[in-house]
């Protein structure tokens, strides 16, 4: 199986950069909004890895919210690759040396319907 590289660059953090300010501007509420995946301005592209990116209001708490996939059928993308694409995304706790160890409070999903790993952190 080929490995999926990764390049985190200047193009890579303003991608995220671009969908973190339209975030903030257009919070996502469940069951009021539309479903961000559909909008490109949610959505960044990082080579074969597709990362969907909210500020998701729920209870009157604020919570980033992170889908990363891949366009592989019964694949899903590295443990590594999602750690380091939610930092571009602004979370915070994860620690490199243990690097298959998420961030203390990060709440992780794997959507298998999907081929995505959801990660929730609060804001």
């Amino acid at each position: 199986m080929p490995l999926r590289a990764l390049m985190i660059d200047d193009a890579a953090r303003a991608e995220a950069n671009r969908v973190i300010a339209y975030a903030m501007d257009h919070p996502f509420v469940p069951g009021v909004s539309p479903t961000p995946g559909d909008d490109p301005r949610f959505v960044a592209d990082f080579g074969t890895y597709r990362a969907v990116f909210t500020f998701t209001r729920h209870e009157g708490k604020t919570y980033r919210q992170l889908s990363i996939s891949i366009p592989a059928p019964g694949m899903y993308p590295n443990v590594v690759a999602a750690f380091m694409i939610a930092e571009l995304f602004g979370f915070t706790g994860y620690d490199h040396r243990f690097a298959a160890n998420p961030g203390r409070d990060w709440m992780i999903d794997v959507r298998d319907h999907e081929n995505a790993v959801g990660i929730v952190q609060e804001a």
